[in-house]
C-alpha cells in the first residue's frame, strides 16, 4: 500500500521547488502590503551643493550591504558600489541580472579596503522576470545568511524586492537602517495588472516603511508623493552623477566632429533604429557622417538587419560591448551624442534620470535628444545640443546643424562642460549619506 501512494506521489525538481517557494513568498508578500496601514505626507528633499561634506568618516567602520539588479551596462548601483570601495572598510554587494541580460550568474561580493576577497556565483535559472525576481529574492537571503556574521549597519535595496528584503531583516533585527534606492519606474511595470499592482504595491509598502528613500528623479519623487504619505525628512533626490576623475578630454584635432555616436542596452525602448533610418538622409547632406554603436542586447541583431536593408553597413559600424572606463576614455573622440528614446509617457525613461546623456555632456559631446527625459528640456535651452521629437526628419535636421555650424556646436561644447562640473558620483553619494547623519542627529 505504502509503495503504491509512493508511485503516485509527483516528483519534483528543484527548480519546481524554487518556483512553489518563491510563490508563497510572493502571495505572503502581496498579504502584508495589502494589509499595510497608511500614514502623512511625503516631501522630496534636494540635496544642495552647501551639505557637499565627506562621509567616509560616517561609513568607514560601518557593515553595509547594496543589493540591487544590473544590466551589462554601468549604472547607479554599480557606481554606488565604486564609492563604497573608496568609502567603507568592509562591505557587501549582492547583484542579480534582469532576466532579460546575456549575464547568467547571481553574485555575492565581499569587498575589504576596496579590493574583492571573496566571490560567490550562483547561475540563475533563465525564465520568466516574475520568476527571476523570486529566484533572486531567495538567493539574496541564502547570500546573507551564509556570509553575514555581524549585524547590518546599512542595508541599501536598488530595488524594491531587494529593499522588501531590507525590511524583513530589520523586522528580525538583522540590519539597522534600510535604504531604498529607487532607480526607474515605470506605471506599466508588467502587462498583467494583478502583478502591475502587486509591484506598484510593493514599492509603496517599501517607501513607508524603509528608514529612507532615495528617488532618483524628480518625476518619481513627485508621483510617489502623491501615493503615498511617509516621514518628511526622510524622502531624498538623489540624481545620476558622473565617474568625472575617469574622463580625459581629447584635444581638438582628435574630436572626429562627423561620428555620431550612441552607447546603451539595445533594446527596443532605446529608439536607435530613428538613427539608423535618418542616416539614409544624413549621408545625402553629409557623406563622411558615420554612426557607431556601443553595447550589445534583445535588439541587436534587428538593428543590423535594418542596417543592411537599407544599404549602410558603409556608414553604421556596431562596435560590441565596451569596458565603461574605455567607454570614457573612448566618447570625448567623439563628434555628436545620440539619446532618441520614443515618445511613451509611461517608459521608463520619463521617469528616470538617464545616465548616458549626462556621460555624453561630462566627455563634451553636443547631444541630439527626443523630448521624453526631463534633462531634454535643459539641453535645449542651455543649449548643450538639441531636442526633437521623435521622427526622422527633426533628427536629421538637428545632426546636420551640429555638423554644419561650427559656432553653434562649439557653444554647445563648452556649455555642457560647464554644466557637469557639480555632478560627480561621489560628492551626490557624499550629500546623500550627509543628509542621513543630519537626520540622525537632529
Amino acid at each position: 500500500m505504502v509503495a503504491s501512494v509512493r508511485k503516485r506521489l509527483p516528483k519534483f525538481s528543484w527548480q519546481s521547488i524554487i518556483f512553489l517557494v518563491s510563490l508563497g513568498l510572493w502571495a505572503a508578500t502581496g498579504m502584508l502590503v495589502y494589509l499595510e496601514n497608511f500614514t502623512p505626507e511625503m516631501k522630496v528633499l534636494n540635496i544642495t551643493n552647501s551639505q557637499r561634506q565627506t562621509s567616509r568618516p560616517y561609513l568607514w567602520n560601518k557593515n553595509i550591504v547594496v543589493v540591487g539588479h544590473i544590466t551589462e551596462i554601468y549604472g547607479p548601483v554599480q557606481a554606488l558600489i565604486n564609492y563604497f570601495k573608496k568609502n567603507v572598510n568592509e562591505f557587501t554587494s549582492i547583484l542579480h541580472p534582469f532576466s532579460y541580460t546575456s549575464i547568467s550568474e547571481s553574485e555575492n561580493n565581499l569587498f575589504i579596503r576596496g579590493k574583492s576577497e571573496k566571490i560567490i556565483r550562483q547561475k540563475n535559472i533563465k525564465s520568466s522576470e516574475v520568476i527571476s525576481f523570486l529566484q533572486h529574492f531567495l538567493l539574496t537571503f541564502c547570500f546573507l545568511l551564509r556570509r553575514n556574521k555581524r549585524k547590518i549597519d546599512i542595508y541599501v535595496g536598488a530595488d524594491n524586492l531587494s529593499a522588501f528584503v531590507g525590511i524583513l531583516l530589520k523586522k528580525i533585527h538583522i540590519t539597522d537602517e534600510v535604504v531604498f534606492y529607487i532607480i526607474d519606474y515605470t506605471p506599466k511595470r508588467f502587462e498583467n495588472r494583478y502583478m502591475n499592482f502587486l509591484y506598484h504595491s510593493l514599492t509603496i509598502f517599501c517607501v513607508r516603511n524603509c528608514d529612507y528613500t532615495w528617488n532618483i528623479s524628480k518625476r518619481i519623487a513627485d508621483l510617489l508623493a502623491g501615493k503615498t504619505s511617509v516621514s518628511k525628512q526622510r524622502n531624498f533626490v538623489v540624481p545620476v552623477g558622473i565617474e568625472l576623475e575617469k574622463i580625459q578630454h581629447a584635444p581638438e584635432n582628435e574630436v572626429r566632429r562627423n561620428l555620431l555616436i550612441f552607447a546603451g542596452h539595445l533594446t527596443r525602448q532605446k529608439g536607435i533604429e530613428l538613427v539608423i533610418e535618418a542616416m539614409k538622409d544624413i549621408v545625402k547632406e553629409v557623406p563622411e557622417a558615420k554612426l557607431e554603436i556601443v553595447g550589445v542586447g534583445p535588439y541587436e541583431h534587428e538593428l543590423k538587419a535594418i542596417t543592411e536593408r537599407n544599404f549602410l553597413n558603409d556608414h553604421i559600424k556596431f562596435m560590441g560591448y565596451l569596458d565603461h572606463n574605455l567607454l570614457l576614455r573612448y566618447l570625448p573622440t567623439c563628434g555628436i551624442a545620440l539619446a532618441t528614446y520614443p515618445a511613451d509617457p509611461d517608459s521608463i525613461t520619463y521617469y528616470a534620470d538617464p545616465t548616458k546623456p549626462k556621460e555624453y555632456l561630462a566627455c563634451g559631446l553636443p547631444v541630439v535628444i527626443t523630448n521624453v527625459s526631463w534633462i531634454a528640456n535643459i539641453i535645449n535651452s542651455v543649449p548643450m545640443g538639441i531636442s526633437i521629437n521623435y521622427n526622422t526628419v527633426e533628427l536629421k535636421n538637428a545632426i546636420v546643424k551640429l555638423m554644419k555650424d561650427d559656432v553653434f556646436y562649439e557653444a554647445c561644447r563648452r556649455n555642457a562642460l560647464k554644466f557637469i562640473f557639480d555632478l560627480s558620483w561621489d560628492t551626490i553619494y557624499n550629500n546623500a549619506f550627509s543628509r542621513i547623519v543630519e537626520l540622525r542627529n537632529s
